[in-house]
């Protein structure tokens, strides 16, 4: 199976197989620079992203390091949500959380989860904001560089779906970043997708 950058691959799958359907699809070398998520009941699969993409989570996990946290890229998590097991571009913890080595990692032993936009926006914006509010991960920091925007969701409310509160910034903004971080991420250096070439 070959995918581009922009492409996915989905098949629906029943939730009781979905976690079991995945657990296989990651033991076959041939998709081993596959993402593969459980996203909305759909098995989905994602080629390498791009390198202003990659650029960004990079440099967002420098600064949480700096700053003594533990950041997990594309770490898979699981709740009592058992339609989805995302992998998120970064996944934010404390190392007491993680001392067990506990795979997929419970959502409720995450503080802060980033998403960087690549092709699929219905998934960040809407699917996984949701799954990750149900599942009450405190934060939700989201990366568009589309549009250069980026908002930090807090707050969560799983009985309505969705992030009571969402800060709204641009590229070159300071997002500070409430307790238990206290600090802000600069995205001075973030860049902007380039425009795609015509057809």
């Amino acid at each position: 199976m070959t995918l581009t950058h922009h492409e996915t691959a989905e098949e629906t799958v029943r939730d009781d197989t979905g976690h079991e359907l995945l657990r296989f699809l990651e033991t076959l070398p041939e998709l081993d620079q596959l993402r593969i998520e459980l996203i909305d009941g759909k098995i989905v699969m994602q080629a390498s992203a791009a390198p202003f993409h990659n650029r960004i989570v990079a440099r967002l996990s420098a600064q949480f390091l700096a700053e003594e946290w533990e950041v997990l890229p594309e770490q898979a998590m699981i709740s009592d949500i058992s339609s989805f097991e995302p992998k998120a571009d970064l996944t934010v913890t404390t190392a007491e959380k993680i001392a067990d080595n506990r795979n997929p990692l419970p959502a409720d032993r995450v503080d802060l989860v980033v998403e960087v936009v690549s092709s699929d926006r219905d998934s960040d914006y809407v699917k996984k904001r949701m799954w990750y509010a149900m599942s009450e991960v405190p934060f939700y920091l989201l990366v568009d560089p589309n549009d250069g925007t980026v908002e930090l969701c807090s707050h969560p409310d799983p009985r309505k779906l969705r992030y009571r509160t969402t800060d709204r910034f641009q590229f070159g903004d300071t997002v500070e970043l409430p307790a238990p971080f206290s600090f802000g991420v600069d995205t001075s250096q973030f860049k902007l997708y380039p425009p795609k070439p015509p057809r």
